[in-house]
């Protein structure tokens, strides 16, 4: 995976520092929500095959999946793992009742998903001045997903990980750019950067 082939390195640079602003912004949001301190990685940004997607979103038996799409100026999808570790501290903090229900859970997350997904792209739609309309979440399986339905061979993905400091709870968000969207960003990048 590498950025060579679709990003300069000042693209890149800039893309990250954006990135990271709305991460910043995602955190900020969800840490006022439950009132307590959140943790974020540097943003990875990474060209990928659909087969490679597949790779980095692989099933794990102690996690949960949600995706959801995006349109406007740029478009593509997001996707969310969510650590079931720490999932109920993160209910407790939320304000639900133990033991957590089904649906309950499928609340949090697919909450959580929204929050943090729906911050960062609004964060970055901002910065980049691009119109963008993220659709809600819903859950999904990798192993029963088509990654090969994709309509591009290759697609820039941004990933930043979420982590709730007096829990066990991480959550991973992933946003993935099909080609024309690839060159739009490109595109305002360069004019950022003038």
């Amino acid at each position: 995976m590498s950025t060579e082939s679709v990003l300069t390195a000042d693209q890149r640079d800039a893309l990250q520092e954006l990135m990271n602003i709305s991460m910043g912004q995602a955190a900020n949001s969800l840490a006022h929500l439950i009132e307590t301190k959140i943790g974020i990685s540097i943003p990875k940004i990474a060209s990928v095959t659909p087969e490679q997607l597949f790779s980095m979103i692989s099933e794990q038996a102690d996690a949960y999946y949600t995706r959801q799409s995006f349109l406007g100026d740029i478009q593509g999808e997001v996707m969310s793992v969510v650590s079931q570790q720490g999932l109920c501290e993160v209910g407790a903090l939320l304000e639900y009742d133990a033991p957590l229900s089904q649906t309950d859970i499928q609340e949090i997350i697919l909450e959580l998903s929204n929050i943090l997904a729906g911050a960062c792209l609004a964060g970055l739609s901002a910065q980049l001045a691009l119109g963008t309309n993220l659709n809600m979440p819903t859950l999904f399986s990798p192993r029963k997903a088509n990654f090969e339905e994709f309509q591009w061979s290759n697609s820039l993905v941004m990933e930043v990980q979420f982590d709730i400091e007096i829990s066990s709870f991480s959550m991973r968000v992933v946003f993935c750019l099909d080609d024309a969207s690839l060159d739009r960003l490109t595109q305002t990048l360069d004019e950022l950067l003038g």
